[in-house]
Parts: C-alpha cells; sequence; structure tokens
C-alpha cells in the first residue's frame, strides 16, 4: 500500500462572509447564533437539491465546532463552507460524465489524483460502504440502469474518512515504508481514534464499516 497526504481540505480562499450571513441566519431557527444539527442540515444540499446524509453533516459538525459547544457558530460556519466549496470543485472535476454522482471508476481516478495507491478490492470496499443505489443513465423507457454511486456529501464523507484512517496509521508507520507492526494496545488506541471520529458511516451508527 502506498499512501500520500491525500487532499486536506483547505481552500485557497473563503466565500465572503457578508454573503453567507443571510443564509446562516435563515437556518438559525431559534436566533441564538448556533446551528444544531438539524439547522446545520438544512443548509447543506447536493446538486440535485437533495439534503446532505446525517452522517456527514455530523462529521462536519466534528471537525468545525472549534469550541465543543456541539453547536456550529457563524464563524465555524464560515470555515465548513469555505471547506465544502472546495470539496465542491474536487467532485466537479471528477465528475466527467457530469451525472451529479461519482461512479466507482471516477472514485477511483479520485483517490489516485489523491496520491493513493491502494489495491481495486479496497478502493471497492470504501466505495461500497458509502455508495447509495441511483437510477443510471440507461434507456429510461426500459426503467433504466441502476448503480451504486456517491453523491457531493457521500464523497466528501468517504474521502475524509480514508485520510482520517492514513492520518491515523502514519502516526505509528515511522520509516514510511507503508508498513507497521503494532502492539495490541497501540493496535486499540488507533481503533478508538477511529471509532470516535469516524462512527458516521451510513451503513451503521456502531463504529466502523
Amino acid at each position: 500500500m502506498a499512501y500520500n497526504r491525500g487532499y486536506s481540505g483547505n481552500p485557497d480562499a473563503l466565500p465572503a462572509r457578508e454573503a453567507l450571513w443571510p443564509l446562516f441566519m435563515a437556518v438559525d431557527k431559534e436566533r441564538n447564533g448556533q446551528l444544531s444539527e438539524s439547522s446545520l442540515r438544512s443548509a447543506l444540499v447536493n446538486g440535485d437539491y437533495t439534503a446532505f446524509d446525517a452522517h456527514t453533516v455530523r462529521m462536519m459538525i466534528r471537525m468545525f465546532d472549534t469550541d465543543r459547544s456541539g453547536t456550529i457558530n457563524f464563524d465555524e460556519f464560515c470555515g465548513l463552507w469555505g471547506f465544502l466549496a472546495a470539496w465542491r470543485n474536487l467532485f466537479d472535476r471528477f465528475d466527467v460524465d457530469r451525472s451529479g454522482n461519482i461512479s466507482f471508476q471516477e472514485f477511483a481516478d479520485a483517490l489516485v489524483a489523491f496520491g493513493y495507491r491502494l489495491s481495486p478490492q479496497f478502493i471497492q470496499l470504501l466505495f461500497n460502504t458509502f455508495a447509495r443505489t441511483t437510477r443510471g443513465r440507461g434507456d429510461e423507457s426500459y426503467g433504466g440502469g441502476r448503480e451504486k454511486t456517491l453523491s457531493f456529501d457521500l464523497f466528501v464523507q468517504a474521502c475524509i474518512s480514508l485520510k482520517r484512517m492514513t492520518d491515523v496509521f502514519k502516526k505509528y508507520d515511522d520509516d514510511r515504508d507503508g508498513y507497521i507492526t503494532l502492539s495490541f494496545e497501540e493496535f486499540l488506541t488507533g481503533a478508538q481514534s477511529l471509532f470516535l471520529f469516524n462512527s458516521i458511516s451510513p451503513v451503521t451508527d456502531n463504529g466502523l464499516y
């Protein structure tokens, strides 16, 4: 296995705060300057106007809730919005067929571009963990095909989850050769770190996939 740092998600320039304030206020139903998970979800939509997956929203809160309040204030919202804008550019780059979703091959191409060298079997496992079955682009008169794809929110969730796993692995891979030897306690420490951050797969709420 080979890996790189992947995409960090840091945008070159954040959207103007003034432009985001009306949106923040529109979804701040309680008028307390804090967005709950449900309020934040109402502000986040995919390209087809479907709501963000609840697990992805939870991941965003964990990443940007810097004061650990369990909610998102306006400053945190601005950072989150810029982060998603940068990922949206990446999503559009790899959505080669402009379907509004990422196919398995498009996902595999994205991981290669991010610097990952992973087996097709692992990429398929990661893809299947987050992908949803959608209508294909076949002949609609025959019902069209059905295929697994990643919407924007699930693409972000899959990539960030992979980066988190990579970061944990790197802590133990001192010589950067892609192999590690762990004691049982070290394994549990790494697994617990992943569990706390990444127990948000659409497959299960009980931990890693």
